[in-house]
């Protein structure tokens, strides 16, 4: 949906793709989007497409089953395999950071980085998905990126990958 030709964007497995279930309901972003809050999800990782949508599939059911939600919370999921799977996607608001879903993308690594170091495949592809929604215009030019722990109380997107945005010329101190 959307993949382009564009050279900024990477590979990204569309909800179809993965196994996707229908949204019970929608609602939509007003675009382009501020912020990229950066999460990880606190699961083993994953490297194959089938391995990262089983993920993808486990989560969205627990969050719609279990705790009631309408979709899958996350907008997108960075495998270790190098691929972007497309959760609520760059439209759908997500249920990802408690004050920020109606004005962010909330992007998940698949794994848990307090202190595991994340490929640098993982971090370039999650670096690469910013870059495309800004070319596409889903994401302002001006673009936000922050750390979950940056603005709720959690440790997440753990320290490992912490210290790694915090690089990016995106990345905020103070959001």
């Amino acid at each position: 949906m959307y993949k382009s030709e564009n050279s900024s964007c990477p590979n990204i497995i569309s909800r179809s793709e993965w196994g996707a279930r229908e949204p019970k309901k929608i609602n939509y972003l007003i675009i382009p989007v501020l912020n990229v809050i950066i999460h990880h999800t606190v699961t083993e990782q994953c490297n194959t497409i089938a391995d990262c949508s089983s993920i993808a599939r486990s989560i969205q059911s627990s969050q719609m089953d279990n705790l009631g939600w309408d979709d899958i919370g996350i907008s997108f999921l960075i495998g270790s395999d190098g691929n972007v799977y497309e959760g609520s996607g760059w439209y759908q608001e997500g249920a990802h950071t408690y004050g920020y879903n109606k004005k962010s993308i909330g992007v998940f690594l698949v794994g848990s980085f307090q202190d595991q170091e994340p490929s640098q495949q993982m971090i370039d592809t999650a670096h690469k998905l910013i870059r495309c929604g800004k070319s596409l215009g889903f994401l302002r030019r001006s673009v936000r990126v922050i750390a979950a722990r940056q603005v709720s109380s959690t440790l997440s997107p753990g320290q490992k990958v912490f210290n790694k945005i915090r690089n990016w010329p995106e990345w905020v101190s103070n959001p």
